[in-house]
């Protein structure tokens, strides 16, 4: 779309902060752009003891991709059909049920602290490097509880190995059409969804955001990738530079409060 070669480049590590921290030190021309999940623009600075920059100063917002609402999804051999069987169950066994993550400090991993405390579940945090990792130890019943994007699970429940308890979406999704939400599952006031955008640094031209948000959302929007997307539990966002900022000074407003409570921090 944009007649020009594109580069991914994964920098992994310090839950995206290395990467992130690459783009907000590189030129604002418009040639290095940032693909992140939440935490790397609303959470880590105050997760981290020293991130050593600003999101919201050091990032031009350029659009929200997409939203993805996670899923609850337990082993075969958890004993529970339903989230408050999955509860009792829990509680009649406290200290020996762990929940797993891509991450400390990643969305997964806050979100189902905040289920696991309101609760008083009792259970025990696991971290994985990665979804992959931490997909294979629920299956094999290493971790008991993961919350996560449906693509990452969905295939494991048609295979019968996870069971899906609830989506935290308004409504079901297409590919997990009998899992309720998480109001109808009894789990209300936790926002567990894990939306990703793109940026770039700070002082980027205004013309060259905009160009960079029609063209993502452009192909965005092509029927064969809105496709792919329901597939994975995945709904298109593509909201505006100034909508995506909005958001951004909401939702860190709301973890600069939330975090506090949880006491997490990562080093």
């Amino acid at each position: 779309e944009l007649g020009q070669s594109v580069l991914v480049e994964t920098r992994p590590g310090a839950g995206g902060n290395i990467g992130t921290r690459a783009v907000e030190q590189a030129a604002p021309d418009g040639y290095t752009v940032l693909v992140a999940a939440t935490n790397n623009f609303t959470i880590n600075q105050f997760l981290y003891k020293d991130l050593g920059f600003d999101p919201l100063q050091r990032l031009e917002p350029v659009t929200v991709l997409v939203d993805v609402p996670s899923v609850i999804f337990i082993p075969e051999v958890v004993p529970a059909s339903s989230f408050a069987e999955f509860v009792s169950w829990a509680r009649a066994n406290p200290g020996k049920v762990n929940y797993g993550s891509p991450g400390s400090g990643t969305t997964p991993h806050l979100s189902a602290e905040i289920i696991n405390r309101v609760f008083s579940m009792g259970m025990v945090h696991v971290p994985y490097k990665g979804a992959s990792q931490a997909i294979t130890a629920l299956m094999s019943g290493e971790v008991h509880f993961y919350l996560v994007g449906a693509g990452v699970g969905l295939p494991h429940v048609r295979s019968g190995k996870l069971r899906a308890l609830a989506v935290a979406s308004e409504n079901p999704l297409a590919v997990l059409p009998d899992t309720p939400s998480f109001t109808r599952a009894g789990i209300s006031g936790v926002d567990a969804s894990n939306w990703w955008g793109a940026a770039v640094p700070a002082g980027t031209p205004a013309a060259l955001v905009g160009r960079l948000q029609q063209a993502f959302c452009k192909v965005l929007s092509e029927p064969a990738n809105e496709q792919a997307l329901t597939q994975l539990g995945v709904s298109r966002v593509c909201n505006s530079p100034a909508q995506m900022r909005t958001q951004l000074a909401r939702e860190t407003e709301i973890w600069r409060r939330t975090l506090p409570e949880l006491k997490i921090r990562v080093d």
